[in-house]
């Protein structure tokens, strides 16, 4: 009687003693699991400081000028914004370009975890456009805006060039002017305004522009 009344109690006991083994084991575990993540953090941030990367397209982006907001209108003065950085020709296909496209860019602050870029495209030795892109945390593009083109414009009464005027606040609310200015008159004259939001998703979404 007494010898089974023994083993009843060594059973559970035994069973609570693994059982806390097993949690110590568990602690034990995470705890290292824990440790690998911090010094894994850890270098990757000594080799950022170092200019040191695995990866070559973070490489690059962390090469660029960071611009911070608002931006007010250069026009075609692009160098006044800020210190754009040549796009190798490794990362104008990831862009959505063909490889032999000149492109600068300059990095702008991030937005609900998004990447933003201003892009300037070299038209030709004169000319160039200017874009604003949001990209993933990969630094894939998910959407752009046009912000800066200039073209020649040819009108029944007139000839003169139709441009861009643009403004970008801390928000990410981007206005667009269309500007029409006449090359007989010299006289320039803002023909539509557009809004856009860019979305916690990366997208430039039209918004309608209240008359007050």
């Amino acid at each position: 009687m007494k010898r089974g009344l023994l083993w009843i109690l060594f059973i559970p006991l035994t069973l609570a003693l693994l059982s806390c083994g097993q949690r110590k084991r568990d602690a034990v575990f995470y705890e290292q699991m824990v440790d690998s993540i911090r010094k894994a953090e850890q270098l990757t941030e000594m080799k950022r400081k170092a200019g040191v990367y695995d990866d070559p397209v973070e490489a690059f982006f962390d090469t660029l000028q960071l611009r911070p907001l608002p931006i007010q209108s250069e026009r075609n003065n692009f160098a006044k914004i800020g210190s754009f950085g040549r796009v190798p020709m490794s990362l104008v296909s990831q862009l959505g370009y063909p490889v032999e496209t000149r492109l600068k860019a300059l990095l702008l602050p991030k937005y609900h975890g998004l990447n933003a870029l201003l892009l300037e495209e070299q038209i030709d030795s004169v000319t160039s456009n200017l874009y604003l892109y949001s990209l993933d945390s990969e630094y894939r593009p998910i959407d752009h805006l046009c912000l800066y083109e200039e073209r020649p414009e040819d009108r029944a009464e007139d000839f003169g060039r139709q441009f861009t005027d643009y403004y970008i606040t801390s928000g990410y609310e981007v206005t667009i002017l269309y500007i029409y200015e006449s090359l007989r008159t010299q006289k320039s004259e803002a023909e539509q305004t557009r809004r856009f939001l860019l979305t916690t998703d990366g997208r430039f979404e039209e918004v309608v522009i209240e008359i007050e």
